[in-house]
């Protein structure tokens, strides 16, 4: 039902029932839209008081539900920062994951200490990506806020909120949001009729517009009014490396020119992803798509072998976020490589194309300031 739900409010299932779900769903958007701003007047008006962690804290966020790049920017961040001799954490929330009620440590900067079951796929997969850098998860992003200062054994830090703009219980120095360009504002229907997590105008709050697969995107995104005085970056996702699932044996890019792809994921934008193997000039690329952050079951891999086999697919395509758990189920099925059709992971980096040194100059900015106390570290 779930799974149903989600595939009609962000229109890919069509038709009658469909739109009457819809209608039936507005006006429980309406309520939360007054929940939401109600909410958001608390905040601002300091009824409803943020608690601070004593080091600097980075939110990367957004408005819209799934799919709009955080990751990568939270990645690319952390990684700038830990280049430059900063210490630096990462907070989730850890989406979907077992005992999602505690604090979990899924690495501790020296070794990955959780499995994707009780890390969940995106903090598995940004420990992964980030050697020497503690990655907590817990809904309490105060609490796991707290966890990894006392990694460090010291405050002269910054933590990366990944998923905070919302979550304004914890106070930070700096708000980014990110904004896929493909698909700038979702249905432009707030939950749980959309994918709006919150109006338009909460971009107000923001401190740097982050615009992502700005070389996907078919028209230009059009933030004058929403962006006024916000830094705007723009940003492409990079494929940088192609692998075969759940191994280390690499793969050129090349190999995609001419072949015909299945394309296999559980991310908020499918579509983008489609896109960004195209640029490889396949043959063709066919799109099984599943609901962001979704667990896969051996029914829904024996459908990726199935649907491979009826399509000829030469290759199947999946993304890092996707790839462990994937990894785990082909290897309890024994479908590893589809009948000799190999399945790769493609791994892809964030690429700054516009105002790169004046998004360096803003981080460096915050984490300098007197009242953040950080400090530069030597290993």
């Amino acid at each position: 039902m779930k799974d149903y739900l989600y595939a009609i409010i962000t229109g890919r299932t069509r038709g009658v029932i469909p739109s009457l779900l819809i209608g039936l769903l507005t006006p429980l958007s309406y309520l939360y839209a007054a929940v939401v701003t109600m909410r958001g007047w608390f905040y601002d008006c300091g009824f409803l008081k943020q608690q601070k962690l004593p080091c600097a804290v980075i939110s990367v966020g957004n408005i819209v539900a799934g799919g709009t790049g955080k990751t990568p920017t939270v990645i690319w961040i952390a990684r700038y920062l830990r280049n430059e001799g900063y210490q630096v954490g990462v907070l989730l929330r850890g989406y979907q994951r077992e005992g999602h009620r505690s604090v979990t440590i899924v690495s501790d900067g020296k070794r990955i200490l959780a499995p994707v079951t009780a890390s969940g796929d995106e903090a598995r997969m940004i420990a992964h990506r980030l050697p020497g850098v503690p990655v907590v998860v817990g809904n309490d992003r105060y609490a796991a806020g707290l966890e990894a200062v006392q990694l460090w054994g010291h405050t002269d830090g910054v933590l990366i909120l990944d998923d905070g703009f919302q979550r304004r219980q914890l106070a930070r120095e700096l708000d980014i949001v990110t904004i896929d360009s493909t698909n700038p504002f979702g249905t432009g229907r707030l939950l749980p009729a959309g994918t709006l997590r919150e109006s338009k105008g909460g971009l107000k709050r923001a401190d740097i517009l982050m615009l992502t697969r700005t070389d996907l995107a078919v028209e230009s995104t059009n933030l004058d009014r929403l962006a006024h005085r916000k830094q705007i970056i723009e940003s492409c996702h990079q494929p940088m490396r192609l692998y075969r699932l759940s191994s280390d044996e690499k793969f050129s890019l090349e190999v995609l020119k001419g072949q015909c792809l299945l394309a296999v994921c559980g991310i908020g934008n499918p579509e983008a992803f489609v896109g960004t193997l195209s640029q490889y000039k396949p043959k063709s690329v066919e799109l099984l798509a599943f609901p962001d952050h979704h667990r896969y079951s051996a029914t829904d891999f024996s459908d990726v072998v199935t649907k491979a086999r009826e399509i000829g697919a030469a290759i199947v395509v999946t993304t890092e976020k996707d790839a462990e758990k994937l990894a785990s189920l082909a290897g309890r099925t024994g479908n590893w490589d589809l009948d000799s059709v190999p399945f790769l992971v493609l791994g892809i980096e964030l690429k700054i194309t516009t105002n790169l040194d004046a998004l360096k100059d803003r981080l460096k900015q915050i984490i300098t300031e007197p009242q953040s106390g950080l400090k530069a570290f030597k290993d």
